[in-house]
C-alpha cells in the first residue's frame, strides 16, 4: 500500500474511532521507588466475567508505561461528569507535578493511589501485557471494587466532551433501591446484558 493510501486510511480510521463515545477514566498506578504515575484514558473496557478482568490500552510512549509493566497493578478511576479538571491535568505534560496534587487521592494496600470521589474505582492485577504495536494491551484482574451510587459518568465523543443533559435524555438510569441494580428506560444490547 502506497504512502499516501496509508494516510487517508489512517485519517479516516481516526475519524471513524471519534464516533465512539467513551467514559473517561484515569489510570493510576505507582512505580518501584513509590512515584505515583497516572494517565487519562478511554481505551479501558470490560473483558471476561470469569475471571473478573478488564482491558487498558497504553501507548508505549506514555510516562506511566514503564511503571505500569513493572509495578503489576493499577487502579481505573471512573469520572464523574464534573471531575472533566482531573482529566485535563492527568492529559497535560507541563503539569504532570500537579497530577497527584489536585482531587481526594489515597492509597490502597499496594500502594496504588485512587480517586475516592470517582464514580468508581476498580483495582487490578496485571495478567497479561500483550504487544499491540504502539500500545500494549494490559489485562488486568479484577481485585477490588469501589462504586458510587450516582451514574453520571465523564464522557468523551468526537475530540469533546458531551453534555450530560443529552446523555440523560438518552437513556435514564434508575436505581431499584430494594435489590440494589439499575434499570434502563433502553433496551439492553445482547452481548452485554451481563452488566446489568
Amino acid at each position: 500500500m502506497t504512502d499516501e493510501k496509508e494516510k487517508i486510511k489512517t485519517d479516516l480510521f481516526r475519524q471513524a474511532m471519534r464516533r465512539f463515545a467513551a467514559t473517561v477514566s484515569i489510570i493510576s498506578t505507582v512505580s518501584n521507588d513509590g512515584t505515583p504515575h497516572g494517565m487519562a484514558a478511554t481505551a479501558v473496557t470490560s473483558l471476561s466475567f470469569d475471571p473478573l478482568s478488564l482491558l487498558v490500552a497504553v501507548n508505549k510512549s506514555a510516562s506511566m508505561f514503564e511503571p505500569l509493566k513493572s509495578s503489576g497493578f493499577f487502579c481505573v478511576n471512573v469520572l464523574h461528569s464534573n471531575q472533566r479538571n482531573q482529566c485535563d491535568i492527568f492529559s497535560r505534560k507541563e503539569i504532570r507535578d500537579q497530577r497527584f496534587k489536585v482531587g481526594n487521592w489515597e492509597k490502597n494496600e499496594n500502594g496504588i493511589p485512587y480517586l475516592t470521589d470517582a464514580q468508581a474505582s476498580i483495582f487490578c492485577e496485571v495478567d497479561q501485557n500483550i504487544n499491540a504495536g504502539s500500545h500494549s494491551a494490559f489485562i488486568g484482574l479484577v481485585l477490588n471494587v469501589i462504586t458510587d451510587e450516582l451514574i453520571d459518568p465523564l464522557i468523551y465523543l468526537d475530540g469533546g466532551f458531551l453534555n450530560n443533559t443529552e446523555a440523560k435524555n438518552t437513556s435514564q438510569h434508575i436505581l431499584n433501591k430494594e435489590t440494589k441494580k439499575y434499570k434502563s428506560t433502553t433496551q439492553n444490547l445482547e452481548g452485554i446484558d451481563w452488566l446489568w
